[in-house]
């Protein structure tokens, strides 16, 4: 998925605690208030419904056909939920998950992080836009709602990631297929914890990303999006990630790699073809981190779905820990 002059979107929801500035462009609720969708037709046969949006009750499509998305999370829902946007934002290929890559590409681009092309939105005569609703986009609201019925999520950098997929799939009417991929990742869950309980809750886990502030990178806390799949597995964290606070990141010197010296696995973001995500290589190639524990046994664990938009990229980091384990004996 911080703070750089003009991040992607997918580096920009890098959650950082830096972050309210970087994640403010970033980290990644449900939408205010929490009323049932009412669904009405309104005389001309197109039936539409009420949805909770951060900007507060919309009324949008009951069966949206051409959905723009500004926002990664949302396009990375969308496409989980079987929904085909004609417009998405430009998150730059090298951040998007290689299960979307394809589906993505197809897609008109409509931004690049807060430069927003308007006219092309129009062109592309959306009947619902999504996003979510970080700074940026929060400012864009008003042009884009005269677009077409704008629902955004609310931006929370201290809500679990499970929030935004969540709303996105109430704002498409897609709260089926939301269910069953929810049940597909608590069930995959539910199978790695009785499979590998014992590794997990026998190791540290520390979760980093490369920073954009100059010189620094970033630790992420137990309630990051890793952290709380880290968690759900049963994990136990190591000292530098389990002193973040909740919904903050802390970013650090390169030069303080022994802040990981206690943890048995370090979990990093990668870009979609396998190498290190935001300059993390500085980190790694300085001896101190190479004498580390975690370096020394090769337990330096790379995910593409470090900063997952949806349950499929949930399963993507599950994945890796689930890999990462199966060098470990005992």
């Amino acid at each position: 998925m911080k703070s750089a002059p003009s991040p992607t979107p997918r580096t920009r929801l890098a959650r950082p605690a830096a972050a309210a500035t970087a994640l403010a462009c970033a980290f990644a609720v449900t939408a205010c208030g929490s009323s049932a969708p009412s669904a009405t037709d309104t005389g001309g046969g197109a039936a539409t419904r009420t949805v909770a949006t951060a900007h507060g009750k919309v009324t949008v499509p009951a069966r949206p056909l051409r959905i723009v998305s500004v926002h990664s999370w949302s396009t990375e829902s969308l496409l989980d939920l079987g929904v085909k946007p004609v417009g998405v934002e430009n998150s730059g290929a090298t951040y998007v998950p290689s299960r979307y890559l394809k589906r993505w590409k197809a897609a008109a681009k409509v931004t690049n992080g807060a430069d927003i092309d308007y006219e092309r939105i129009a062109a592309l005569k959306p009947d619902l836009i999504v996003g979510v609703d970080v700074p940026y986009l929060s400012k864009a609201y008003r042009k884009l709602s005269a677009i077409a019925p704008t629902a955004f999520a609310s931006f929370d950098e201290s809500a679990s990631w499970t929030a935004y997929p969540d709303a996105t799939a109430r704002f498409v009417n897609r709260t089926a297929q939301l269910t069953r991929l929810k049940k597909t990742y608590t069930d995959r869950i539910a199978a790695v914890r009785e499979a590998d309980g014992a590794k997990l809750s026998g190791s540290s886990w520390d979760v980093v990303q490369g920073g954009f502030d100059s010189g620094n990178y970033w630790i992420y806390g137990s309630t990051s999006p890793v952290g709380d799949i880290l968690a759900r597995l049963g994990a136990r964290f190591a000292s530098a990630t389990a002193s973040v606070g909740k919904g903050r990141t802390r970013s650090v010197s390169y030069e303080r790699a022994d802040l990981l010296k206690d943890a048995d696995y370090v979990v990093y973001y990668t870009n979609n073809d396998g190498s290190p995500a935001n300059d993390i290589q500085k980190l790694f190639a300085l001896r101190a981190f190479k004498e580390l524990p975690a370096a020394k046994r090769g337990r330096v664990v790379g995910t593409a779905d470090f900063l997952p938009g949806s349950y499929s990229d949930a399963l993507g980091v599950v994945d890796s820990v689930e890999k990462a384990l199966g060098g470990q004996s005992g």
